[in-house]
């Protein structure tokens, strides 16, 4: 899977010469991120965003009047918060858990560009595919009554290897599973973007970012990616190639 991404990757920066003008470029970020998840066919209420960012590169390629085509390579952090109380009487108990999850995305974003001011707004969508890289879940859990609090702490590690439970494994398969927070690698959706770009080649752009694929291992279970993101890039000169 690392070695599909990579060469889409590479295919993309291979072929720009065959465009008339191609601008590189810098881009970073922040990412107010959350999920769309389910349990056994139910959705899961509780889930609140997280912070995290965006960084890489991007490609900016001319193809017609007002129209270009924006390819990148962006390292990026996303995941969900999930928060839970209940409460009987004077006892009650907390469950806190965040997931941050570390991907390569790759974004094609095609932009339609107009001139306004002294620069340039632009707007436009596309696809994106993502490849899972790592990541961690950290857990932290109070029960209590009255004025007397318990807390505790525990982190797992995020793990794209795509397992299920071992229903039938062994008691020590079984817990060495449970130490971990298993998904799927592949992320994939739609980005939809809008933005300003100066005429010296900063660029300020917010982008919504939907996934669509399934990142859950488990049956009846479905996990979805989604992110809002605020960015600063900026592109260097460009380059004349083949029409």
């Amino acid at each position: 899977m690392k070695k599909h991404v990579l060469l889409i990757a590479v295919a993309l920066v291979g072929s720009l010469s065959t465009f008339a003008q191609v601008k590189f470029g810098v881009k970073a970020g922040l990412n107010v991120a959350n999920a769309s998840v389910k349990e056994d066919d139910k959705k899961v209420d509780g889930l609140k965003s997280m912070t995290g960012f965006h960084v890489g590169v991007i490609a900016d390629i001319s193809l017609a009047e007002n129209f270009a085509l924006q390819p990148g390579l962006l390292y990026s952090k996303k995941g969900f918060k999930f928060q839970e109380k209940e409460t009987s009487g004077e006892a009650f108990a907390g469950l806190k858990m965040t997931t941050s999850m570390n991907y390569l995305e790759i974004p094609i974003n095609f932009l339609y560009k107009t001139e306004l001011g002294s620069g340039k707004f632009f707007g436009g969508f596309g696809p994106y595919v993502a490849l899972g890289l790592g990541g961690k879940t950290k857990y932290s859990g109070l029960v209590g009554i009255g004025t007397g609090i318990i807390g505790a702490d525990s982190d797992e590690k995020v793990k794209f290897d795509g397992k299920k439970y071992p229903v039938d494994g062994t008691a020590d398969e079984k817990a060495a599973y449970e130490k971990d927070s298993h998904f799927k690698a592949l992320d994939a959706g739609a980005n939809f973007t809008v933005g300003y770009e100066l005429r010296n080649g900063l660029q300020f752009g917010v982008n919504y970012a939907l996934g669509l694929t399934n990142n859950a291992v488990e049956d009846k279970s479905s996990h979805k990616n989604r992110y809002f993101g605020v960015s600063v890039g900026f592109l260097f000169g460009g380059k004349s190639g083949k029409k």
